[in-house]
């Protein structure tokens, strides 16, 4: 839901979230002086500039340019457009989980209206023109539009790119331009391979692509910033630190990427609906679903409709109407030049270089870093040439109400960053910022998201099939985009489009569940009082275990990907390497949330077993003749697959 503000309002804004820059002696002098019982000459009360009352984050923001501007998160990074993130965090802060029976014909129930319709399955409700189209269609045999609709064209135009190349009608809509943002994306050249594999990348999109090359990147986990770092925590008293060659190693530029890509797309037969936004959804499980465009375009008519607005959809946010998120990932950052060059090299995944911070009111929270350096390794750009880099600063929490501000963030980035990167000394004047960067990415545990209507499926950022740890969903894509596109291939063909056989797609995989014990370590509840250097210790020896344990331990979990042979070697060495610890973990995350994380690594161990069963039936499935149990067969083998991380393609 976009916002607008008057300029008034956004003066009041901007004067409540930066009153920190008020200064409060020159405003009591004149106080003071009436109060006094003897006449005294009163200094006149100094002017204060209309820039002396804006924030720091607000100073900066204006002065970088405007242009590029893209949907999706990262995609703004306006003043305005912070406001309204910030705003629209404080309205999810604020909001209470509740209860609905959507099965009970109530309109009202326990004082709590219904949700909004965007998508419907009543002939009574949704837009007429869409039912009339529908039926017009069924009546006079007309096919349908297309075959697949999606919805969400920044991620949506790979998925779109691989159903055209399996020979369906596919059209893509998107509210407004369909283009990459300025801000690089940072990705392994083996996943962008796994693209071309699939014929949605060519290797010379690739080469026009990639901006910048480095080795890799640290991993590094200390209650103070010292910088070499050598031995574990056990031996130098602060922490870990390793590096990790191939991951996340690669710039690639979005703008170029999506061009080219959609160009292809549309070489092929596809259809791009641009600047237009989606209005609702109506669903016919016989006939097929039309999409409210606006009264003045003429609704689109599918056999499916894909979901892929992210972890903002309006489809999604029906589904999950009167729940709160079971957790939050919380990102403030910037793209900027002024670094020193010359240790501009390598890049960091993930990075503390201070302990758990007591917020007061806003509880205990761990920072963690995250940066890239930007125009190196490509294009005759050789290392150590550029002071340009993009750096992130996030953290871990639930959506209580006491949860700081995207402000409060943003304020602590730009204090913290001169210690994470010592050759800043002032934000204000040593770096050229480009872009500031802010988000907050929303994890339910129920993911990936199950259909509740048939004909549309969520796909990416919007089912969650992301990992609770990350911060969205190119790489997961990446991962899925060959089992997805196989799979909707299969439901097509086979016109298996109702809710429960499209929900096989969106099946459950115990690691993505169990990645959430992972989220609830990095994270202190509300109230919840632990040592300062908990996180760190538990990262610290953890990561120490996985890189001795080598890369085939390493390389999956720095990509998301949760295996058991990983898990279950790191734990017990983790446990070997610090028993005295695991009373503190247990203590911390909490028995119940112990017991159910217990549960889905015993489903990970499971779903091995089954899957290394898989070669041995893939000929019966092959050969069976009824089309829905041969289609069911193969989605409950992906899920093992997939489930147990053995998807992963060692090189």
């Amino acid at each position: 839901m976009k916002l607008s503000f008057a300029s008034s309002a956004i003066s009041l804004a901007v004067y409540l979230h930066g009153c920190h820059a008020f200064s409060p002696s020159r405003s009591t002098r004149s106080v003071v002086s009436s109060l006094s019982s003897s006449p005294q000459v009163v200094d006149p009360p100094i002017a204060k500039s209309e820039e002396d009352e804006k924030s720091l984050t607000q100073r900066i923001m204006e002065k970088t340019s405007a242009a590029g501007q893209t949907g999706g998160a990262g995609g703004v990074s306006t003043w305005d457009a912070f406001l309204r993130a910030d705003e629209n965090w404080s309205r999810l802060k604020s909001s209470k989980a509740f209860e609905y029976d959507k099965t009970v014909l109530s309109a009202v129930q326990n004082g709590v209206p219904p949700p909004p319709q965007f998508v419907t399955d009543d002939g009574a409700s949704g837009n007429p023109r869409c039912w009339e189209k529908l039926r017009k269609q069924a009546v006079d045999s007309t096919p349908l539009d297309y075959d697949v609709t999606i919805c969400g064209g920044t991620l949506g135009i790979f998925i779109a790119m691989a159903l055209q190349l399996k020979g369906h009608n596919v059209a893509v809509l998107e509210a407004g331009k369909l283009r990459g943002r300025e801000q690089e994306w940072n990705i392994s050249m083996k996943e962008l391979l796994e693209l071309v594999e699939l014929g949605v990348l060519t290797e010379e999109d690739i080469d026009m692509a990639v901006k910048t090359e480095f080795p890799g990147c640290r991993a590094g986990f200390k209650n103070s910033e010292v910088t070499p770092l050598e031995g574990g925590y056990f031996d130098n008293g602060v922490g870990y630190e390793c590096f990790t060659p191939n991951v996340l190693n690669l710039g690639i530029s979005p703008s170029v990427l999506i061009e080219n890509v959609s160009e292809r797309f549309k070489a092929a037969g596809g259809v791009i609906f641009e600047g237009t936004p989606l209005k609702g959804i109506v669903v016919s499980e016989s006939l097929g679903a039309a999409l409210d465009v606006g009264e003045e375009k003429d609704p689109i008519t599918s056999r499916l409709v894909l979901d892929c607005m992210g972890n903002a959809s309006p489809i999604s946010r029906q589904q999950r109407y009167g729940k709160q998120p079971d957790g939050i990932c919380a990102v403030v950052g910037s793209c900027a030049g002024g670094f020193d060059a010359e240790s501009n090299l390598l890049g960091d995944i993930i990075y503390t270089n201070s302990e758990i911070q007591d917020k007061g009111p806003n509880g205990q929270l761990q920072y963690f870093w995250e940066a890239f350096p930007v125009g190196i390794g490509r294009n005759g750009m050789e290392p150590g040439t550029s002071d340009v880099k993009t750096t992130y600063m996030f953290t871990y929490m639930d959506a209580s109400e006491g949860r700081p501000s995207l402000s409060t963030l943003m304020d602590d980035y730009w204090k913290q960053l001169p210690i994470y990167q010592p050759s800043i000394t002032d934000v204000e004047t040593d770096l050229d910022v480009k872009r500031v960067l802010f988000a907050y990415f929303p994890t339910y545990k129920d993911s990936p998201l199950q259909p509740e209507y048939s004909r549309i499926l969520a796909v990416g950022d919007a089912s969650g099939i992301q990992s609770p740890l990350s911060f969205g969903g190119f790489g997961a894509l990446t991962r899925h985009l060959e089992r997805i596109s196989g799979a909707i291939t299969e439901a097509l063909e086979s016109d298996l489009l109702h809710k429960d056989d499209l929900g096989e797609i969106n099946a459950y995989t115990p690691n993505l569940s169990a990645a959430w014990m992972f989220q609830k370590a990095m994270s202190v509840r509300m109230g919840q009082k632990v040592d300062p250097k908990f996180v760190n210790r538990l990262l610290a020896t953890n990561f120490d275990v996985m890189d001795n344990m080598g890369e085939k331990t390493m390389m999956p979990f720095m990509q998301d990907v949760v295996r058991i042979d990983g898990l279950a070697g790191s734990l017990a060495r983790s446990f070997v390497a610090d028993p005295t610890f695991m009373p503190q973990i247990v203590l911390h995350v909490g028995i119940p949330t112990l017991v159910e994380w217990l549960g889905h690594v015993s489903m990970i161990t499971l779903y091995t077993a089954l899957h290394n069963l898989s070669p041995v039936l893939e000929p019966f499935v092959d050969n069976m003749e009824n089309k829905k149990e041969k289609y069911l067969w193969k989605r409950r083998m992906e899920a093992w697959k997939f489930g147990s991380g053995n998807d992963y393609k060692f090189d």
